[in-house]
């Protein structure tokens, strides 16, 4: 399962040059990956509120190839690699509007009791809903 997330370079994306500033493609990419989880109905708010369960970033790699500019628009496109235990590994890639790959990312996600602050398995729901290692 793959969801696309459409986004226009705001003015507050970009450094000096008109190009995003690097640091704001992370945000760029929470957004997405909220998205993804939107769609397969079970949102970073309804895990926190009904599951007791948070996702932090527990590792992000990422790959920097053409810049964005400033509003342009862009989509990224995202799908889970790999859910195991209490992690979760999403593919994410920033295309522009000639389907140009303008950056990577992989990104680990880890499951949290939010009292006891230790990792749990992954809500049940994702079983269903994706197809991945």
């Amino acid at each position: 399962m793959e969801t696309t997330y459409k986004y226009r370079v705001l003015y507050a994306d970009t450094d000096a040059m008109g190009v995003v500033y690097y640091g704001n493609y992370l945000r760029i990419y929470e957004a997405a990956r909220g998205g993804f989880l939107h769609k397969v109905g079970m949102p970073f708010s309804k895990m926190a509120s009904e599951l007791n369960i948070v996702c932090p970033v527990a590792n992000a790699e990422i790959n920097y190839h053409k810049p964005a500019y400033l509003d342009e628009d862009i989509v990224v496109r995202t799908r889970v690699v790999m859910l195991r235990g209490a992690r979760m590994v999403f593919d994410q890639r920033i295309f522009n509007a000639k389907d140009e790959l303008l950056n990577d990312i992989k990104v680990t996600v880890a499951f949290v009791d939010m009292e006891k602050r230790r990792p749990v398995k992954y809500p049940d729901i994702f079983d269903q809903v994706l197809s991945v290692e």
